[in-house]
């Protein structure tokens, strides 16, 4: 199963979401995954700068649906990705997320038994960890407005927008879901060390955009820990997940042949360069 949830509004558009492929009740006789075990991969696709596509229910049908519309988008990029969704055959056991973003305008479609409903708030995925979600979530506690710097390099402070606070609040309470897991009997949502995969359209770029995170260890017994969670925002999308000190990383690319690769490297900018060459991919995110 999945979770991903998602929200659009004048102010902004996202989606929030999970990777975890595989568990308990999945799982395959020897089919290992290249994460502990488990498989991964992006729930939410981001297929360019306007159009993702977040995806739940049977893997195969839903991927392989995103992946022939990443396809013909690229050939006819005036097709209504809502529509093509909706007329696709045999997408019984399938739930999809739609956010567009053209024109300034953000648009969240939910796509089920071949019906689209326009939505400003709507997810798809296991309903009991949504309500398991919605139990954790926590009010907005961040500042009431952010700082930013203008074209003339003075600041400004700007308020935080309901939208904007919400999509912080969604962030934080799914990221704690799939941290949740230890001791959880079945769980069929999670992520990589707690990295969800968030999509918004992105303040500089207006486009829909991966974000990146970074953690770092401050404890002296581990001091060369923790994690980058890198994005490529260009043609080639996805994103990758190196850590420090295991000198390993896993790269999720958009459509790919493979939703989760494992590339042990000695250093970030190895893992970096490998994503480049295999995958066309230009991944940007935290250092250490």
């Amino acid at each position: 199963m999945s979770l991903v949830i998602a929200h659009a509004c004048d102010d902004i558009g996202f989606m929030v979401g999970d990777t975890l492929l595989s568990h308990e009740r999945f799982q395959l006789r020897d089919d290992i995954g290249p994460v502990n075990g488990e498989f991964h991969g992006l729930k939410i696709q981001v297929l360019n700068g306007t159009i993702a596509v977040a995806y739940a229910g049977h893997f195969q049908s839903a991927y392989r649906t995103i992946c022939d519309l990443y396809a013909t988008l690229k050939r006819t990029p005036s097709l209504d990705p809502v529509q093509g969704i909706v007329d696709r055959p045999s997408l019984d056991q399938c739930e999809f997320l739609v956010l567009l973003n053209e024109s300034h305008k953000k648009q969240l479609f939910r796509i089920a038994d071949h019906q689209a409903q326009r939505c400003e708030r709507a997810y798809i995925g296991d309903q009991d960890e949504y309500h398991r979600f919605s139990e954790i979530r926590r009010p907005y506690e961040g500042p009431p407005v952010r700082h930013s710097q203008n074209a003339e390099g003075s600041d400004a402070a700007v308020p935080v927008t309901e939208g904007e606070k919400e999509f912080d609040v969604v962030s934080n309470a799914l990221e704690a879901l799939t941290r949740e897991r230890v001791g959880r009997k079945h769980p069929t949502v999670g992520a990589i060390s707690g990295c969800v995969i968030r999509v918004v359209d992105a303040r500089i770029s207006r486009d829909l955009e991966y974000l990146q995170a970074v953690e770092v260890s401050h404890f002296p017994w581990e001091p060369h820990s923790g994690y980058t969670l890198l994005a490529s925002n260009t043609d080639h999308r996805g994103v990758g997940i190196y850590f420090r000190s295991g000198h390993r990383g896993f790269v999720l690319p958009v459509c790919g042949d493979d939703t989760c690769v494992a590339l042990s490297e000695p250093t970030l900018d190895s893992f970096v360069a490998a994503a480049r060459d295999r995958f066309g991919m230009h991944l940007i995110g935290g250092t250490w």
